[in-house]
C-alpha cells in the first residue's frame, strides 16, 4: 500500500512539474498548442516527434532543474528544426534513427544564445545529468551501447565546446579512439554547419552509415560462432524514448492503437493473460458493509446532500441539451394531416368535408442514454471519496430528472498483495509472466434499472474506506463496456472516475514492464475506436489523457459546486 502511495505522489508531482514546463516551451517556442501528456511532448495533441534520449527526466530521480533544461532544449528544438524535413532525412536502420535523432537534437541546444546564459547552464545540467545515468546503467555492459554512448558525448562536445563528462572518458576513449579515422571529417562538417540543418544532417549521416557498416561486419564475424544474444532492448530505456524503433505503444500514448482496427486492437488485448479468475468477484456493494454501519454512512451521506449547493434542476436542462433524444408516448387525433386513423375512415362516408380522419404522434423529450459512472476503488482514492460519493450522487438524480439510466460501478482487489491468486501461483513453482496474479473485486453501486432512492443505502457503501485497496483498471473497463452493451438504451456513455493508473504490486513485479498500463491503453481505444460507447474519464490530481481520449484533469476537491460541473459538461459536448 505504501509503495502505491509513494508511485501516485511522484506521478502528480511529475505531472505537476511538466504543466510548469510545458509554459515555459509555450512561451519560449510561441508554440500555444504545446504540452506534455504522459511524459511525452505533443503539440494539438499529437507527437512532437521530439524523441531524444536526455529530454525525458523523472522525477523520482531527477531535480527540478533537469526539468527546465529539457523544457529548454525542446523550445530549442521547435524553432530551429524542421520536423518535416528531419522526418524525410531520417536513416532506416533502428540504431541510425537513435542516432541522427539525437545529434538534430544537440544540434538545435547548440544554437542557444549565449545571452541566455540560465539556458545554457540548464542544458548543460541536464545532459551532463543524462550521462551520469547511462554510466551507472548496464547499457555500459556491450559494445554496441559504449560506442553509441561515446558518439554523443563527442558530438556535444564539439558542438558545446564544453568538456566531456570526467568519469566518462576512461570508459569511451578507445572507442573513440577506433572512430576517430572515419569520423574526423564529418564532426568538422558538423560543427560548421550547425545552423544549416540539410547540410548538418548529411554530415550525421556520414556518421550513422559507418556505425551500420561496423555493425554489419560484426555481424558477418560473428555469423559462423555460436549465436550471441542480442542487445536487449531495456539496456537502452535510459536513453531511447520507446517509440516505433522499438514498437512500444505505451511510449507513444495512444495514437498508434487508435490507428488500429478492430481486429487488430483484438490480437493484442488476447495477449494479455490472467492466471485464475476462480477468486474474482461481482458483488453488490450492501453486501460489503453490516448494515448498522451502512444507516450511519447513508444518514451521513443523506446531511451532505441537503447542504450541498448544486442546482440540480439547473444540471438536468444542461445534461438535456447534452443527451437529448424522443420516446413515443401516445397518439394526437382527429388531425388534418398525418397518418391515416382507419378508426375515422367512415366520416368520409358520413361527412366529407370532415379531412379529420388524421393522427400525430405524440413525442416528448426523453433521453433515451445510459450513463455509467465507474468509480477506481484504489487505496489513493480514499482522499478523495466523500465529494467524489456526492458528485456521483448528484448527476445520478440529474439525469433521473431527464430520464436518462444510470449505473454506478467500482472496482478494487479482495486484498492486498495478490490473495488467493498469487498463492496459488507460488504453490505451482511460480511459472514466468503469469499474467494478472490478483483477486479482482467489482462492485455494483447502483445498476441501471433502480432508482436513486432506492440505491441510496447501496451508493452509501462507497464510504467504506477499507474496501479501497489496489486496481486492475484495464478488465474493470472491459466489464463496465460489456454491461452497457446488453443494454436497449441508444446512447450509451462510460465516464471513469480515477487519480491514478493501473497499480497492482504482485503483478507488476512479476510481468513484464507497463503490463497494466498497457492493457488499458488497448481496452480503452478499443472502445473508443468501437464507436458504439462514448468514453470519458475524470482525473483526480492526475492527467489521465495518457490513457483516455475524452479527460478532464480536476485538482483536488473538496466541495461540488456549478464550476465543477460545468467543466465536466464541457468535457461530454466533446
Amino acid at each position: 500500500m505504501e509503495d502505491t502511495k509513494a508511485r501516485v505522489r511522484v506521478e502528480k508531482l511529475q505531472q505537476q512539474v511538466e504543466k510548469l514546463c510545458s509554459a515555459t516551451v509555450r512561451a519560449s517556442a510561441a508554440e500555444t498548442s504545446f504540452r506534455f501528456s504522459g511524459q511525452r511532448p505533443e503539440i494539438n495533441g499529437q507527437s512532437a516527434q521530439i524523441r531524444a534520449p536526455h529530454l525525458r527526466p523523472d522525477y523520482s530521480q531527477d531535480d527540478f532543474r533537469s526539468f527546465r533544461g529539457a523544457a529548454d532544449a525542446i523550445a530549442l528544438r521547435l524553432k530551429h528544426s524542421d520536423t518535416q524535413l528531419h522526418m524525410q532525412l531520417m536513416p532506416q536502420s533502428n540504431i541510425g534513427q537513435l542516432i541522427f535523432e539525437i545529434f538534430e537534437q544537440l544540434r538545435c541546444e547548440s544554437l542557444v544564445s549565449d545571452l541566455m546564459s540560465g539556458t545554457k547552464h540548464n542544458l548543460e545540467h541536464r545532459f551532463r545529468q543524462w550521462c551520469k545515468q547511462f554510466f551507472a546503467s548496464d547499457a555500459i555492459d556491450n559494445q554496441l551501447g559504449v560506442m553509441i554512448f561515446m558518439l554523443v558525448q563527442v558530438v556535444w562536445c564539439r558542438l558545446t565546446r564544453l568538456a566531456m563528462n570526467e568519469e566518462s572518458e576512461d570508459l569511451i576513449e578507445p572507442s573513440r579512439m577506433m572512430m576517430a579515422p572515419h569520423i574526423g571529417g564529418a564532426l568538422l562538417g558538423m560543427r560548421k554547419n550547425t545552423d544549416n540543418q540539410r547540410i548538418f544532417a548529411s554530415h550525421a549521416q556520414s556518421i550513422v552509415d559507418v556505425l551500420d557498416d561496423l555493425q554489419n561486419n560484426e555481424t558477418d564475424e560473428d555469423s559462423g560462432d555460436e549465436p550471441k544474444s542480442s542487445v536487449d532492448a531495456s539496456h537502452f530505456s535510459l536513453f531511447l524514448e520507446e517509440s516505433s524503433l522499438l514498437g512500444d505503444d505505451l511510449a507513444l500514448g495512444n495514437q498508434s492503437l487508435r490507428n488500429l482496427n478492430a481486429r487488430q486492437l483484438d490480437t493484442l488485448l488476447k495477449q494479455y493473460k490472467v492466471y485464475t479468475d476462480k477468486n474474482d468477484q461481482i458483488i453488490h456493494a450492501q453486501k460489503l458493509v453490516p448494515a448498522v454501519i451502512l444507516d450511519d454512512y447513508c444518514d451521513k451521506q443523506d446531511k451532505r446532500f441537503k447542504k450541498q449547493i448544486v442546482n440540480i434542476p439547473r444540471l438536468a436542462r444542461d445534461l438535456a441539451k447534452i443527451v437529448p433524444g424522443k420516446q413515443l408516448r401516445g397518439w394526437d387525433f382527429s388531425k388534418d394531416e398525418g397518418y391515416i386513423d382507419a378508426s375515422k375512415l367512415g366520416r368520409l362516408i358520413t361527412s366529407p368535408q370532415d379531412h379529420r380522419i388524421f393522427r400525430h404522434q405524440q413525442e416528448r423529450p426523453m433521453a433515451n442514454c445510459l450513463v455509467t459512472l465507474l468509480l477506481d476503488n484504489s487505496g489513493s482514492m480514499k482522499e478523495h471519496i466523500e465529494p467524489v460519493s456526492m458528485l456521483i450522487t448528484i448527476l445520478c438524480k440529474a439525469l433521473e430528472m431527464i430520464g436518462a439510466s444510470s449505473e454506478v460501478l467500482g472496482f478494487t482487489t479482495k486484498s492486498w498483495q495478490g490473495g488467493q491468486s498469487y498463492r496459488q501461483w507460488q504453490r505451482n513453482m511460480r511459472p514466468p509472466n503469469p499474467g494478472r496474479l490478483c483477486d479482482t473485486r467489482h462492485i455494483i453501486y447502483k445498476d441501471a434499472d433502480s432508482k436513486l432512492q432506492s440505491a441510496k443505502r447501496s451508493l452509501a457503501a462507497m464510504l467504506k474506506l477499507d474496501l479501497f485497496r489496489e486496481g486492475i483498471d484495464g478488465e474493470a473497463l472491459l466489464w463496465a463496456a460489456n454491461r452497457q452493451q446488453q443494454r436497449l438504451e441508444q446512447r450509451k456513455i462510460l465516464i471513469v472516475l480515477s487519480d491514478g493508473c493501473p497499480m497492482e504490486s504482485t503483478t507488476n513485479n512479476h510481468n513484464t514492464k507497463h503490463y497494466l498500463d498497457t492493457h488499458l491503453r488497448q481496452v480503452a481505444s478499443a472502445i473508443e475506436n468501437s464507436g458504439n460507447i462514448e468514453l470519458y474519464a475524470l482525473g483526480f490530481g492526475l492527467d489521465l489523457s495518457p490513457y483516455y481520449r475524452h479527460s478532464l484533469a480536476l485538482e483536488s476537491i473538496d466541495k461540488v459546486d456549478q464550476a465543477l460541473l460545468g467543466k465536466i459538461l464541457q468535457m461530454l459536448k466533446q
